[in-house]
């Protein structure tokens, strides 16, 4: 039921947006800094979402590389800890009463 929510959620924003292309198709100026130069607003709207989507994507690539770096230093931190503890577990007990 749930595969079948989310494919009716997502088929209804394909068709809104694509309704919402169809309608805006007008002309823009952009201006910047060395020139300008004219676009249709559904590729401007386009560019800017595909823009936003992977300056999205390389910002979560990059917290989950460095979870992954902080996993790496404390799991060999974990391993140096267990050799020692198990190094001092085989040393003989020496009683000085």
């Amino acid at each position: 039921m749930r595969n079948f929510l989310i494919i009716i959620v997502s088929l209804s924003v394909v068709i809104g947006s694509a309704w919402f292309f169809s309608q805006n198709d007008g002309p823009v100026e952009i201006n910047y800094f060395s020139g300008q130069v004219e676009w249709r607003l559904h590729w401007v709207m386009i560019f800017c979402f595909v823009c936003g989507f992977g300056i999205g994507i390389a910002s979560v690539i990059g917290s989950l590389l460095k979870a992954k770096l902080q996993l790496r230093n404390i799991r060999s931190k974990l391993d140096r800890q267990e050799k020692e503890l198990n190094s001092l577990r085989s040393l003989p007990i020496k009683d000085d009463y």
